[in-house]
């Protein structure tokens, strides 16, 4: 009888700790809606449901204030080549005008000398009004831009099954790795409870 236990005791064990693990994991995102359990005070609902509201403001925040504050964003839209990209793209644009602009019959040594002098024109006073405009965008940017009700509303805008859908699909390897940690644990378990049994009855 005890060879018996022995050896049905691990395979229990493993048994009620994976399907206790599957079923906590499941509990995570249902039931979705609340279900008040009758003639208890106690009301039933998944954990995503229920603190949707309160996850999206925490991860909005968390996202604002530590992965990606918007002086970061401010910061690498500033360290770019934008700026001299554009002042190529405003003399080219510049040039182009200025020839068709510019009477057909004259000399070609006056257009030449005007079109420099348009390049050197643009090549030295853009810049500075370019850093100029940068710094009051970026000052106005962080005052005004916020990335935490962004993200807040968009998860808010996720449907439950969506947003469960989303979290397996990103933690699906991880939540299998609890469910056999479950497993391997209750297994763990029960086999000592076989050893403790072999050694009080010998």
């Amino acid at each position: 009888m005890i060879g018996w236990q022995l050896f049905t005791m691990p395979l229990v064990g493993g048994a009620i700790g994976w399907l206790t693990n599957a079923v906590a994991i499941r509990m995570m995102f249902r039931p979705r809606s609340p279900i008040k359990l009758p003639l208890l005070p106690i009301t039933i609902q998944g954990l995503l449901p229920k603190c949707k509201a309160e996850l999206a403001v925490n991860i909005g925040k968390a996202i604002e204030d530590e992965l990606l504050p918007v002086e970061t964003l401010i910061d690498q839209f500033g360290n770019g080549s934008y700026e001299a990209d554009l002042v190529v793209m405003v003399g080219d644009h510049m040039q182009d005008r200025l020839n068709q602009s510019l009477p057909r019959f004259l000399p070609g040594s006056i257009k030449t000398a005007l079109t420099r002098f348009l390049q050197d024109t643009v090549s030295r006073e853009l810049p500075p009004l370019m850093d100029k405009l940068i710094s009051q965008v970026k000052g106005k940017l962080k005052s005004d831009l916020h990335i935490a009700p962004l993200i807040q509303d968009r998860i808010m805008q996720f449907d439950l099954a969506e947003l469960e859908d989303l979290v397996v699909r990103v933690s699906h390897r991880e939540l299998r790795h609890l469910e056999l940690l479950g497993a391997i644990l209750g297994a763990l378990i029960g086999l000592t409870q076989a050893a403790l049994l072999l050694v009080i009855n010998p």
